[in-house]
């Protein structure tokens, strides 16, 4: 779930739904839209969400119209798209055993994965900042990724984790 304005945005495994905030004191449903298999995660940008759909990967859907949201792009991913975050042109999508993808979604209509990195784990979940991509991997805890903006391309900053905490070195 993520908040944006006067709407949350909610993976409910069914589904996006588009719930307003506006009045906190009575959220109320506005809109929503199937997905193919199991919403998990979400992230906005604008007026586009971002869903991770499980093995239906990465969904972009239109919000311009909260009441009406409308899918209009994907992009499959190899296994489970569980988390998802964007940031600029690039959405990155914790993808369990496949580890971390990159979709750019510069044509939210046509998006396509510019990289990855296979972690040594099950990437459960991402946040972004910019070029940096924090993955929760599982039983590895805390890694931490640059996308560089080349295929394949990556540093790998190295982590130590201890009593199931990564700390970066």
């Amino acid at each position: 779930m993520t908040v944006s304005g006067d709407y949350a945005y909610v993976a409910d495994l069914t589904g996006l739904l588009v719930i307003s905030v506006s009045d906190p004191a009575h959220p109320t449903q506005v809109g929503g839209v199937s997905m193919p298999r199991n919403a998990y995660g979400v992230a906005v940008s604008g007026t586009l969400v971002f869903v991770a759909d499980d093995a239906g990967g990465l969904r972009v859907v239109s919000v311009s119209d909260p009441a009406n949201p409308v899918e209009v792009g994907s992009c499959g991913t190899p296994s489970l798209a569980r988390g998802v975050a964007v940031a600029g042109d690039h959405v990155y999508v914790a993808d369990r055993d496949s580890g971390l993808r990159v979709v750019s979604v510069q044509d939210p209509t046509h998006p396509v994965e510019v990289g990855y990195y296979d972690t040594p784990g099950w990437a459960c979940d991402v946040a972004a900042d910019g070029s940096y991509a924090y993955v929760a991997d599982n039983e590895f805890g805390l890694r931490i990724y640059r996308f560089t903006g080349m295929w394949e391309s990556w540093d790998q900053h190295a982590l130590v984790r201890e009593s199931r905490i990564a700390v970066h070195q």
